[in-house]
């Protein structure tokens, strides 16, 4: 018995070569076929990610530089203020005293802690952002959510404490601040003034904005935290739906 092969139709036979054919370029180089897409859309979302993450760790950076710099001025200021009033302060024993029998300090020291404590909160932070570690993201998370309410919380309570010390011995002739007292003589020149007064308030009055400038500042802080947290959280998305077993945040 003779076998017989019989070819499928010419239709079919095309079919068949166009599913097998796989999306190359033509021999020529000069008219790519059409494919799917080169990346996954995981992997371009986890991409994104670590892009934002890179411009979050440098935001974070630049935020921690510039409140240390402030905060070296603020300590550089009232430093010495505190140091001229130290020499220029009289006991009750003279007849002519510079200043009067009490003065408050309070704000001064104040304002001083608050500068010391926000300068080492920076330097800690500055040194964690360049130190190796895994899981570097959620860890910066951590430091950050730490300092950055705590910072403040310290800026606020400095602005409102040492203002309204200050304001309430404005007008008194028996006690007052540093700035309260010295800024009496704002409206006189250098010559008219006793020694270092217009310098020492223009000082205190400094110290205070820049701690204000520090709040705002740290209130930036408060904004990067919480978008570190959600660029980690959009990670931790990205990495279950793609079945990972180790979660990588750098």
């Amino acid at each position: 018995m003779a076998y017989r092969f019989q070819a499928p139709p010419a239709s079919q036979q095309k079919i068949q070569m166009t599913s097998n054919t796989s999306p190359t370029f033509s021999t020529l180089g000069r008219s790519p076929s059409i494919g799917p897409p080169a990346y996954a859309t995981d992997d371009l979302q986890a991409a994104r990610n670590e892009k934002q993450a890179r411009w979050l760790h440098l935001m974070r950076i630049a935020i921690a530089a510039i409140t240390l710099g402030t905060s070296i001025a603020v300590i550089s200021c009232i430093a010495v203020s505190l140091k001229a009033y130290s020499d220029s302060h009289l006991g009750a024993e003279w007849l002519l005293p510079l200043w009067p029998l009490h003065v408050d300090l309070r704000p001064s020291h104040t304002v001083l802690g608050c500068g010391t404590t926000i300068a080492v909160f920076s330097l800690i932070y500055l040194a964690a952002a360049f130190i190796p570690m895994p899981r570097k993201l959620h860890n910066l998370n951590i430091i950050s959510s730490i300092f950055s309410f705590l910072a403040l919380f310290v800026t606020l309570f400095t602005t409102i404490y040492a203002s309204d010390l200050t304001n309430n011995l404005a007008d008194s002739t028996s006690s007052g601040t540093l700035d309260s007292w010295t800024c009496k003589w704002q409206g006189l020149d250098s010559a008219g003034a006793p020694a270092r007064f217009i310098e020492i308030c223009n000082e205190g009055t400094a110290a205070l904005d820049l701690v204000v400038f520090l709040a705002i500042v740290e209130l930036l802080a408060v904004g990067a935290t919480a978008w570190g947290w959600w660029i980690e959280t959009r990670m931790k998305w990205v990495s279950v739906e793609g079945g990972k077993d180790e979660i990588q945040l750098v």
